[in-house]
């Protein structure tokens, strides 16, 4: 008796097999259920690795993109780079503390500034928190002091020709050097007429009557005052 042949598949008669349902004869292409008599059909196998691979592909893509996200560091800009094109970019700054508001009493914001000084020019920029972060930064002790340096992370808001940095979460505030704790100076009581330059950037205090003041548009104000023996003026901010 002759063995009987097997003959296998055209590649036509397997591209109808597996694109066509078995139970109804109509096209389905990719479906694993017929759209039409809902009867399962045979998938070709280059299909099922396919899915198998996008599946794979994509785990290990959004793995190493959770890597990344962890692992590389925001990048560091100066202060003087930053301009319109940088609105609402996420950077990282590094500087020295010039002014401290501290905390909001009423509102709860926290604000600060810090300066870069380069060969040339100073450059200053507003930091700022909303209440919720600011909040946690207050509670982990993280509100910096005048003279702290530090680096912060934020989101460049770039209004009226000048650059802010809004923090987002209190991880993004670190101390490079923490500023020496302020000593509490004595204050002596001087007549005017005792000031000399040795007293530079000490505290006194003096008394007399105003004789006249010179006012800076938002900048300050000169106050002269005289105690019948010998005028002094005195600035205020």
């Amino acid at each position: 008796m002759e063995q009987e042949k097997t003959l296998s598949p055209s590649p036509e008669e397997r591209y109808k097999k597996e694109t066509h349902c078995q139970s109804c004869g109509r096209f389905v292409g990719i479906y694993t259920r017929c759209p039409y008599c809902l009867a399962l059909t045979e998938k070709r196998i280059s299909i099922r690795i396919f899915k198998t691979i996008a599946v794979l592909t994509s785990t290990v893509g959004l793995i190493m993109l959770l890597f990344y996200a962890r692992t590389v560091k925001t990048p560091e800009v100066k202060i003087a780079d930053l301009g319109p094109l940088s609105n609402f970019a996420h950077v990282r700054v590094v500087g020295e503390v010039e002014t401290s508001y501290g905390v909001h009493p009423k509102w709860g914001s926290l604000g600060f500034v810090i300066k870069q000084t380069s060969d040339t020019a100073e450059d200053t920029i507003r930091i700022s928190a909303y209440s919720k972060v600011a909040k946690e930064i207050e509670t982990r002790n993280l509100v910096p002091k005048k003279g702290d340096m530090v680096s912060v992370e934020g989101q460049v808001r770039f209004q009226k020709d000048s650059p802010s940095l809004l923090i987002n979460a209190h991880e993004h505030i670190a101390f490079i050097k923490r500023a020496p704790a302020a000593v509490e100076a004595h204050t002596k009581a001087v007549e005017p007429s005792q000031i000399n330059l040795e007293m530079t950037d000490q505290i006194v205090n003096t008394t007399g009557s105003v004789v006249s003041t010179k006012v800076f548009d938002g900048k300050g104000v000169i106050v002269n005052i005289d105690d019948g023996k010998s005028g002094f003026p005195v600035w205020v901010p």
